[in-house]
C-alpha cells in the first residue's frame, strides 16, 4: 500500500509530505540533499505498524516549492516545524540526514519540549565555506533505462531498492515520453552554512549520531566536539556505507534506529 501523500501550504510554500503507520508514537524524517519524503521508504514500511512516521520534502526539492528569494537554515527549519505541528506530530522523534540533520540540531535546541529523542544521520556541523544548494543532472532522459543508468552512477552504493524509488519518486515521465527530474536542490538556496555549534551546545534530547564508515563528513574533530557538547551521545559506525547511510545500508540502518527507539521506550 502506497503511503497517504499530499501538499500542505505554509504562507507562500508548498510542502510536499508523507506519512505512514496510523498509530503509536510520532516519527519525523528529513532528508538530505537530492532526495526527498520517500529517502527512507524501507525503514517507513518496516516500521509503520508501529509508528506514526511523517516525512517532510524540504525546499527546493521533489514536489515542494522552489524558492525564488533566499531562505536561511533557521528559517528553513522553522517552516518544517509549522508543518509537523499542524500535522500533529508533536512531541517527536526527530531523523534527520546531512541537511536535514543540520534542521534537526536546531530544532532539537530550540524546541526540546517537541523532539524526544534526535537522530543524525552522518553530519556535523559545517566547516565555514560557500556551497551551493544545488546538483547537476541531466534536464531531460529518453527513458527509465536513461534514468536508471544515470542513479548508478550518481549512487554507487545505493541498493537496488532505493534505485528503483528514486526512479519513481524523483522524475516525472512527460507527454512525449521523455523523462525529466524532479527540482534536487536550487542556487536561490544560499544558506548552506549556518554557524551549528550554539546549537549543539544546547541539545540536551537524547541524540544518536550515526555515520557510514566510508564517509569523510563527520571528521574525529567533530566528532569528539559533539561528545563533549551533547550529554550522552551516542555514536554508532555502520560499516560498507557512505555518507548516504539509509539508502547503502538500509537493514543496518534500521537496526541502529529501532535499537535507538528501544532504549528510549518508544
Amino acid at each position: 500500500m502506497s503511503p497517504e501523500e499530499v501538499c500542505l501550504s505554509v504562507g507562500k510554500y508548498k510542502i510536499h509530505y508523507a506519512t505512514w503507520g496510523e498509530r503509536g508514537g510520532k516519527i519525523v524524517i528529513l532528508h538530505s540533499m537530492g532526495m526527498d519524503a520517500y529517502s527512507m521508504e524501507e525503514m517507513c514500511e518496516s516500521l509503520k505498524g508501529k509508528y506514526r512516521i511523517l516525512a517532510l520534502t524540504i525546499l527546493a526539492h521533489g514536489d515542494s516549492t522552489v524558492p525564488s528569494e533566499p531562505v536561511t537554515l533557521p528559517e528553513h527549519a522553522e517552516l518544517l516545524r509549522t508543518c509537523y505541528r499542524r500535522l500533529g506530530f508533536t512531541p517527536c522523534i526527530l531523523i534527520g540526514h546531512s541537511i536535514g540533520g543540520r534542521m534537526g540540531m536546531i530544532l532539537a535546541a530550540e524546541h526540546p519540549d517537541e523532539v524526544k529523542g534526535l537522530i543524525l544521520v552522518d553530519i556535523a556541523p559545517p566547516d565555514p565555506i560557500s556551497r551551493p544548494w544545488s546538483q547537476q543532472i541531466p534536464p531531460r532522459f529518453n527513458n527509465e533505462a536513461e534514468v536508471v543508468t544515470y542513479l548508478k552512477q550518481r549512487y554507487p552504493g545505493f541498493t537496488t531498492e532505493y534505485i528503483n524509488s528514486r526512479l519513481r519518486h524523483g522524475f516525472k515521465k512527460q507527454p512525449d515520453g521523455t523523462i525529466i527530474p524532479k527540482p534536487i536542490g536550487s542556487p536561490n538556496m544560499t544558506s548552506y552554512y549556518t554557524d551549528l555549534w550554539p546549537y549543539v551546545e544546547r541539545i540536551r534530547v537524547p541524540t544518536k549520531l550515526i555515520i557510514g564508515s566510508e564517509s569523510q563528513l563527520v571528521t574525529p574533530e567533530k566528532k569528539d566536539r559533539m561528545q563533549k557538547q551533547i550529554p550522552a551521545l551516542e555514536i554508532s559506525t555502520i560499516r560498507g556505507a557512505g555518507h548516504m547511510v539509509p539508502q547503502e545500508n538500509p537493514t543496518e540502518f534500521e537496526k541502529e534506529v529501532k535499537t535507538f527507539l528501544l532504549q528510549l521506550d518508544y
